[in-house]
């Protein structure tokens, strides 16, 4: 380098200095699970802070989480969540900015509601013999509980507008309040009583209301109302799936970021650093709040790292299989929650249905328990693939695992060469009107995304939730950085060298 060059390089670097660089406000960011929330949370951190942040993406098994495939003959299908709605926006949103397509869907398929003993419902192939079959049943109950769920929709649609302004919510009240001030109170009465008290009959909630919970979330209508109207929502024709399958918007979200680096790692453990001043900024040049540790699965060698942000997107309650444990936080706060999440088993049979054990004289793609305890089945359907291909894969959702004597009634010819093949899920919260809302804002710049599925468990949910805590934690570190410089604490290594 020439004389002239080096003056200019350390002038620059001096100037960088004194100034502050933009490096002194790049978070080292955890962001612990690689589901849709996780996916959503980094996607969000990553364009709040313009890229200008280092983020680690923790996932033990597979990218993708809940939404996850399971094959059978080469062909995949869908094993968690499998459905969208036409009116989750930021859905629609990553699917148009990855260019993925909607798969193409069957207009043949026919569901009909079962409580062990009869069909007490059919659709039929003309939509106005459908609804006029649902009016003699249930008199003009399933129009008015229509526009109902609609009007929820409705209040559920200022969330994007608030988030798109930069709005964040400390907590799962606050968020809820902010789309409708009654909605936080919805989590507190049942659906059973939330519809009686609107006025609906009996007869509506105890059939069609509750086969949507116990096909969504092997769950009945005494859950609170507000999950209880997501339910009914996420029923009827505007649905849609993401062909190639639901996890390519988790896996496109994080890969399209090439400073979203995941590492395959259970987090055991996430300490606070007591030292760290939050109001003055690190103590040293290689302070943190933040220590993880972790390892690899089945091995016993852990690893710690440290970080600025940390950002949790798997349940907090004491039923899962790989807890998180907290230490050194203020009142030995552990942050774990008193909840349990329902277990859910998926069974993938590739056969034939033996339409006599329902009672059916005819063919059916999709049968609805309204009465699981006597149906032992939560739901059955024939499945299309991820790539909108027909197939002779059904998927029967249980709350217990299938025996195979009742397989080989359900089935009059079942192909042992592809299964049946079993998933057993923690698939959503097991829901109560005495739960407690949680808070989104665990720590100074510790959050939890997942508190958002006490409210309903949804794909839609988990993006929401995970925008929140980004936008929650991109506020609260540039204010964090404000102060730090008008403090004039000191700042971490700028990596820069004079050359003499």
């Amino acid at each position: 380098m020439k004389g002239g060059q080096k003056i200019v390089f350390i002038f620059v670097n001096i100037i960088a200095f004194c100034n502050g660089s933009s490096e002194e406000c790049k978070p080292k960011v955890a962001v612990i699970g690689g589901g849709i929330g996780g996916a959503s949370a980094a996607h969000f951190i990553s364009e709040l802070f313009e890229n200008v942040v280092d983020i680690d993406l923790f996932e033990a098994n597979k990218i993708g989480g809940r939404l996850a495939t399971v094959t059978l003959q080469d062909d995949q299908f869908e094993a968690g969540g499998s459905v969208i709605h036409n009116r989750n926006q930021l859905m629609k949103r990553f699917a148009e900015l990855l260019g993925l397509q909607p798969r193409p869907s069957s207009t043949n398929e026919l569901y009909g509601i079962w409580n062990g003993d009869e069909f007490i419902f059919q659709e039929s192939n003309y939509e106005m013999i459908t609804l006029a079959k649902l009016i003699y049943r249930y008199g003009m109950d399933p129009v008015y509980l229509y526009r109902f769920v609609n009007s929820v929709l409705d209040d559920f649609d200022k969330i994007y507008e608030l988030q798109d302004n930069g709005r964040g919510f400390r907590n799962v009240t606050d968020l809820l309040a902010a789309m409708n001030p009654r909605f936080p109170s919805m989590l507190q009465v049942s659906m059973k009583d939330h519809l009686k008290n609107l006025g609906y009959s009996a007869r509506l909630i105890d059939e069609l209301v509750q086969a949507t919970l116990v096909v969504n979330y092997g769950q009945e209508t005494d859950v609170q109302s507000f999950v209880g109207c997501v339910s009914v929502a996420g029923v009827g024709s505007s649905l849609w799936s993401v062909k190639g399958g639901n996890k390519g918007v988790v896996e496109g979200l994080i890969n399209r970021h090439k400073h979203i680096r995941t590492r395959p790692y259970v987090v055991e453990k996430v300490s606070y650093n007591q030292k760290y001043d939050w109001s003055n900024g690190m103590l040293s040049s290689e302070d943190y709040p933040y220590t993880l540790t972790y390892k690899a699965k089945e091995e016993p060698h852990v690893q710690t790292d440290k970080y600025d942000i940390v950002i949790v997107t798997t349940p907090l309650t004491s039923d899962q299989r790989m807890p998180i444990r907290f230490e050194n936080f203020p009142n030995n706060e552990d942050f774990m929650l008193s909840g349990n999440y329902q277990t859910t088993y998926a069974t993938f049979i590739e056969g034939q249905l033996n339409a006599t054990y329902f009672g059916l004289d005819g063919s059916i793609q999709g049968i609805l328990s309204c009465n699981p305890e006597k149906t032992v089945i939560s739901s059955v359907g024939k499945l299309s693939s991820v790539e909108g291909h027909e197939s002779n894969v059904w998927k029967i959702f249980t709350r217990k695992s299938l025996s195979s004597e009742i397989i080989g009634r359900m089935f009059s010819k079942v192909n042992e060469k592809s299964g049946p093949i079993e998933h057993e899920w923690k698939a959503y919260p097991k829901y109560s009107i005495n739960d407690k809302p949680g808070d989104f804002k665990l720590h100074n710049a510790l959050y939890h995304e997942n508190a958002i599925e006490w409210a309903a468990s949804a794909m839609e949910m988990s993006a929401i939730g995970g925008r929140n805590v980004a936008i929650l934690a991109y506020n609260d570190y540039m204010d964090h950085c404000k102060r730090l410089k008008g403090f004039g604490s000191k700042k971490r290594k700028l990596n820069f060298k004079i050359e003499l």
